[in-house]
């Protein structure tokens, strides 16, 4: 596709109500939680659910929390992760768990960008 003024491609940052992809859906740990990833190798203050993910698994890998015989199992009561979800331990079988647990240390990034592009779907 190309633009109606000239002959090179059309690109999204060509549309000034555009807001790139990768910026909808960003989400931003509140600070312990953010200090844990970046312990385990973050960078930055907002991320997608799946990079949160991720960095919560290099830092449980990198602190070895999981036990030995069943590496579902995650112990960080004497952790700073148990302190931030306010658990002993912790199956990552359970994903409503971890979700919840997850989900009272983390804020919508940009929810009023996401609401602008849903009312711009609309």
């Amino acid at each position: 596709m190309t633009t109606a003024s000239t002959s090179k491609p059309y690109t999204s940052s060509d549309n000034p109500c555009s807001i790139s992809a990768e910026k909808v859906g960003q989400i931003r740990p509140k600070v312990p939680l953010l200090t844990i990833l970046h312990e385990a190798g973050a960078s930055g203050e907002t991320f997608t659910l799946k990079e949160v993910m991720y960095y919560l698994g290099q830092y449980i890998m990198l602190k070895q929390l999981y036990d030995q015989q069943q590496q579902h199992i995650v112990y960080c009561g004497n952790d700073a992760l148990g302190k931030v979800f306010g658990v002993q331990s912790f199956s990552v079988k359970d994903p409503s768990q971890l979700y919840d647990m997850l989900s009272r240390n983390l804020i919508a990034a940009n929810f009023q960008g996401a609401y602008m592009i849903w009312y711009l779907v609309i």
